[in-house]
């Protein structure tokens, strides 16, 4: 344990350097089609296996879709978010960060 956390947690308590466990379902029941949900990770964190569990016990496992994104991957991605908006789809885009020049499209979108 780093130095500074050494200090916070002898001054105030380890609550304030201890990472409250994720809540997926709690941040799926706040989102919406408006406001979605968005991950930024650590280096090696892969959601991907929470989300398709949390779209089966939601009945949503056959509305589940996921695409990496990359250099063409815009048209694929831009199809899965327009289907996904009409049919109530959940479509999970990763790897946003190899794509940057998409990121403004993907904001209009």
């Amino acid at each position: 344990m780093g130095s500074v956390k050494t200090f916070v947690k002898e001054e105030v308590g380890p609550f304030y350097i201890e990472s409250p466990p994720f809540d997926l379902e709690g941040c799926l029941d706040d989102s919406t089609n408006m406001a979605p949900i968005i991950f930024v990770l650590s280096p090696g964190a892969d959601p991907i296996a929470n989300l398709k569990k949390l779209a089966v016990d939601r009945g949503m496992d056959k509305k589940f879709e996921s695409i990496s994104l990359g250099q063409g991957q815009d048209v694929i991605a831009e199809k899965l978010i327009e289907e996904g908006s009409r049919a109530g789809n959940w479509v999970c885009l990763q790897n946003c960060h190899l794509f940057t020049s998409w990121m403004p499209k993907l904001e209009v979108i």
